[in-house]
């Protein structure tokens, strides 16, 4: 049989081939050059700061540079979809110690359906913040943080290696002799925060101790004298809960006594151990020594084993329950409604002992839990090699800013907008792979020759 579709285009051709044949081939041309502009389309680079002034030329001839070495990517410029890119320049208005070059890509419109195109090869301005951009290439010269490398953790991770150059938590690292920006805590930098939150501790305890008050006593006859005119039953109910009320507070006081001790004890613990260590031993990294958990595990089940109540305490209980419920039978046989309510008093009395019983067990093997807990916060941290570091902070000196003017250290991230979109949207799984593929073809060797 015939194809129709074949039938049909002689016809065609016939009637109109002058016509459609420059039409097709100039529709054809227009589509391919559209799409070829907009991926080597580079909208107008935007300067942040002071990036044209002569004491930034060093930083500035380095940007660009970094730039050009960008743009060598053939993968940057094979983008999924079409994109506009834009290159921004960005200089610390302070000092001229650090600055940094960002390339992003723009897609025509956001995911949303904000367009973020304009003109021939522009992009809108509050492009950054709809954050329209499919993916940043960022070039930092001595510009490094905490954040950037550890985020809330202490501990830089390698999260991979670029040619001869290792990456921390998605940021490549370049520099001299591959020096890191991060040096070792030190055991007196971590023990002086123990130290701090153990000060904070027993000053916020001894706060909250002088502000507890215990109920007036002329008060509550005043209220009981008044309650009595209009129900004698309440007025002497409410004089029994302020009696337990202040029973209560006298019980807390002797609490709080112990507490205070106990927060004092733990402060002069630390005190006592800090000074046990050298001047030296203290400018050590710090290191932890419990590596395999195995003394974490056996100061908790000490902790587990003291929650357990005494046999002594046991059978205290039981007896106090019986006399209870012994009451409670009494309550049930009398014929006296005054009586009853006495015995019944009594026996919930009884039972707020064996609560007692319980608390106060639970408060005092909560205190010696603490103890045991802070005793293996101190003696497990001790002076070490800076390979076992137990955490670090970013070093000081490093970049040198007596030497502005030097290129020091160089970080490098290829990264999109929000991970987060990526990850909850599957449709963008090719412009991750793409970024993956830009982070291995740009040429790390290349800014490496712009350090001093």
């Amino acid at each position: 049989m015939t194809n129709p579709e074949h039938m049909s285009v002689p016809l065609v051709i016939r009637r109109t081939v002058v016509h459609v044949l420059p039409v097709v081939l100039l529709i054809t041309i227009g589509a391919t050059t559209v799409v070829h502009a907009q991926v080597q389309c580079w909208a107008p680079r935007q300067s942040e700061g002071p990036v044209t002034d002569t004491r930034w030329a060093r930083q500035l001839k380095a940007m660009n540079a970094a730039e050009t070495i960008v743009k060598q990517s053939q993968d940057l410029l094979n983008p999924p979809v079409p994109v506009r890119m834009r290159t921004t320049m960005a200089a610390n208005r302070d000092s001229p110690m650090d600055s940094r070059v960002i390339v992003r890509a723009y897609p025509e419109q956001t995911s949303v359906g904000i367009g973020i195109w304009k003109g021939e090869c522009g992009i809108i301005p509050q492009a950054d913040r709809l954050a329209g951009s499919i993916g940043s290439v960022s070039v930092f010269f001595n510009h490094i943080s905490k954040n950037m490398f550890m985020g809330h953790d202490e501990i830089p991770k390698l999260t991979g290696m670029m040619g001869d150059y290792p990456e921390y938590n998605g940021w490549v690292v370049i520099s001299k002799n591959g020096r890191l920006p991060w040096i070792p805590q030190t055991l007196s930098e971590r023990l002086d925060r123990i130290g701090a939150a153990r000060e904070r501790a027993l000053a916020n305890w001894r706060r909250t101790m002088a502000s507890r008050k215990v109920p007036d006593r002329a008060m509550i006859d005043r209220t009981a004298t008044s309650l009595r005119k209009t129900d004698p039953i309440g007025a002497d109910q409410y004089v029994e809960n302020m009696k337990r009320l202040i029973a209560g507070f006298q019980a807390a006081q002797a609490n709080d006594a112990a507490r205070d001790v106990h927060l004092t004890k733990l402060l002069n613990e630390y005190r006592t151990y800090r000074a046990s260590f050298t001047t030296q031993q203290l400018a050590m990294p710090a290191v932890w020594v419990d590596t395999d958990g195995s003394a974490s595990k056996a100061m908790e089940a000490q902790v587990n084993q003291l929650q357990e109540l005494s046999m002594d305490d046991q059978e205290k209980m039981g007896d106090i329950r019986e006399q209870s419920r012994g009451l409670e039978r009494q309550a049930v046989t009398s014929d006296h409604e005054a009586t009853a309510l006495r015995l019944r008093t009594q026996a919930r009395d009884l039972l707020q002992d064996v609560d007692q019983i319980r608390k106060d067990h639970m408060e005092h093997a909560a205190l010696e839990g603490e103890a045991l807990r802070g005793a293996y916060e101190l003696t497990n941290l001790k002076p070490g090699p800076a390979e076992q570091a137990l955490a670090y902070k970013m070093d000081p000196t490093f970049p040198n800013r007596s030497q502005p003017g030097k290129i020091q250290v160089i970080a490098v991230s290829v990264s999109p907008l929000n991970e987060d979109d990526i990850l909850q949207h599957p449709e963008h799984t090719a412009r991750k792979a793409w970024l993956d593929r830009v982070k291995r073809s740009i040429n790390y060797a290349a800014l490496a020759a712009l350090l001093d």
